[in-house]
């Protein structure tokens, strides 16, 4: 289907009002991160109960793999430029938030955003872009036209795991075979983003009663020796920088110790850090690095252990996925697109690693990720519907 065909068949049948609903109702669904993350029983429901469904009564036929995963495959004429679009069903926790399942529609000037929006956890993130998706598949399944090449619309489990689990697992066993793929991110075309590699470091010492202090080695102090020890690698000035993502860094975000007994000299003390990793970065080499600036501190027993990690990613413009949505948010919004990078991991790399072209693309706003104020403007998210729309019936 050419171009011009494309837009009129869109813009006549791709509703507004449509885009609006399944909004809503996908933000009025709870599917928060839990401790069970991608096994949550909101989640999962929120794919079989509501996703799915939806899908189905437009002529579609997903299917529901074993983590949770959905995983719709539309034939086309050709298997050269098979296109994958990535939503997320899990949504950060509500928190402190007022009304988050409400899906209220409110005036988006008070927010510096336009026209409509929706209220709600997640609707920023994960809920708005999913919508889009969702739109613009339901479009394609009823006007049942010939796609160009296969279609794959994956709805993941995760979205605030920090971890490639949940796509990993579909890429191994859901026989999904796809050269591009654009994942749930911004109304600009984001071309790469910071990796990440968790670790924990555990000091040991010894334990004794507190009132006895000499009679133990307390691990509290061997956590700041390791912390102090670690200034070293903060901020990298040995590293490379990247034009656009900057430095590599390095930050505690917990720390926790044992035993858990009142008047106690811990014998035990759990850091976990966060580093984050530029494209093209090794994280063997950021583990090491950790060991060798950490060195040994005596008396104390340290081990550091690398836990979930997430791959960098980064895509040139002239990248074939990049052209392909340049295209069709010109021909669909009327004006020239813009780009972005992200500090934050995401599962772009993970992709870009299997050989898939990858990049972020939704209504996502970052403005108002994980705050008290989270809601999305229709407008976007509509944008977002009818160019994924037309990227999966032109290319």
């Amino acid at each position: 289907m050419d171009a011009g065909t494309a837009k009129k068949l869109i813009e006549k049948n791709l509703a507004y009002d449509e885009v609006k609903r399944l909004t809503v109702k996908l933000v009025q669904h709870a599917s928060p991160q839990t401790q069970l993350l991608e096994a949550e029983p909101q989640v999962l429901a929120l794919i079989r109960e509501v996703i799915k469904p939806e899908l189905e009564q437009s002529g579609l036929k997903p299917g529901i793999d074993k983590m949770g995963n959905l995983i719709l495959h539309l034939t086309g004429r050709t298997h050269r430029d098979r296109l994958m679009l990535v939503g997320y069903a899990m949504c950060a926790a509500p928190s402190t938030m007022q009304n988050p399942y409400s899906g209220e529609i409110v005036n988006g000037a008070p927010y510096t955003l336009d026209g409509e929006c929706v209220w709600g956890r997640g609707a920023c993130e994960q809920k708005g872009s999913l919508a889009a998706m969702m739109a613009a598949m339901k479009f394609i399944g009823a006007s049942k036209v010939e796609l160009p090449s296969d279609l794959y619309f994956v709805v993941s489990t995760a979205g605030e795991t920090g971890r490639h689990d949940s796509l990993a697992y579909v890429l191994d066993h859901g026989g999904v075979e796809a050269d591009w793929c654009i994942i749930d991110g911004p109304p600009e075309i984001q071309l790469g983003n910071k990796g990440r590699v968790d670790l924990l470091v555990t000091v040991r010492g010894k334990q004794a009663h507190s009132s006895r202090p000499w009679d133990g080695i307390n691990a509290i102090d061997g956590a700041m020796k390791v912390l102090e020890k670690l200034k070293s690698l903060m901020p990298f000035p040995e590293e490379k920088t990247h034009p656009e993502l900057g430095k590599v860094s390095l930050a505690a975000n917990a720390i926790e110790s044992f035993p858990k007994a009142t008047h106690t000299i811990q014998s035990e003390c759990r850091i976990m850090f966060d580093r984050r990793l530029l494209p093209g970065d090794d994280p063997k080499k950021a583990v090491q690095q950790m060991k060798d600036a950490i060195g040994e501190i005596e008396p104390f027993e340290i081990q550091v252990e690398p836990r979930d990690f997430m791959y960098p990613s980064e895509v040139r413009k002239d990248a074939e996925v990049v052209q392909g949505l340049e295209h069709g948010i010109r021909t669909m919004l009327g004006y020239e697109p813009q780009f972005s990078f992200s500090t934050a991991a995401n599962d772009t790399g993970l992709f870009n690693f299997k050989g898939i072209q990858a990049i972020n693309y939704g209504s996502r706003d970052i403005r108002f990720q994980h705050t008290d104020h989270d809601l999305v403007a229709l407008n976007n998210v509509f944008n977002a519907a009818k160019v994924f729309a037309f990227v999966a019936m032109h290319r």
